[in-house]
């Protein structure tokens, strides 16, 4: 089924989806073939990129830190996807930013959370897949999905 939604792929997805030994592997790696293979829109943002580089090669944060080769390559594979499109910040990004900022209590690395969903409202996606629901809950401008 072809939804006519797209929604934002949120880092643990594909950090999930690198690690074998997760036990959200297999959920987060159908999640993101369906994507690959066009059954579903979904989509991914250079921020997404950044921290899955970040997490999956920092030896405190995952098991088995993958090489500067190897991540590279798999946000490469993210960023040239047909299927998975790229959406940018735009320039009324930031200042929509500041709008979520003012409707709720943010503290520390929120701040990281808020900037993801104005990029996304500014590219009209209002759907994020993530396992860290309560990370993105009590912000009513978009649709919380578990994989």
């Amino acid at each position: 089924m072809i939804t006519s939604k797209s929604s934002l792929l949120d880092t643990n997805i594909l950090v999930y989806a690198a690690d074998k030994k997760s036990p959200f592997h297999e959920s987060a790696t159908a999640l993101r073939e369906r994507g690959l293979a066009g059954e579903i829109p979904l989509s991914i943002c250079p921020q997404v990129l950044n921290e899955f580089f970040a997490i999956v090669t920092d030896p405190k944060r995952v098991i088995n830190p993958r090489t500067q080769e190897e991540a590279l390559l798999e946000v490469e594979k993210y960023f040239r996807s047909q299927s998975i499109p790229t959406i940018h910040a735009k320039p009324d990004t930031f200042e929509r930013a500041l709008d979520i900022l003012k409707k709720y209590e943010v503290t520390r690395q929120e701040i990281f959370d808020v900037q993801l969903i104005a990029t996304m409202l500014t590219n009209g996606v209002t759907r994020i897949y993530t396992y860290n629901r309560d990370d993105f809950i009590k912000f009513k401008e978009i649709e919380v999905l578990n994989p």
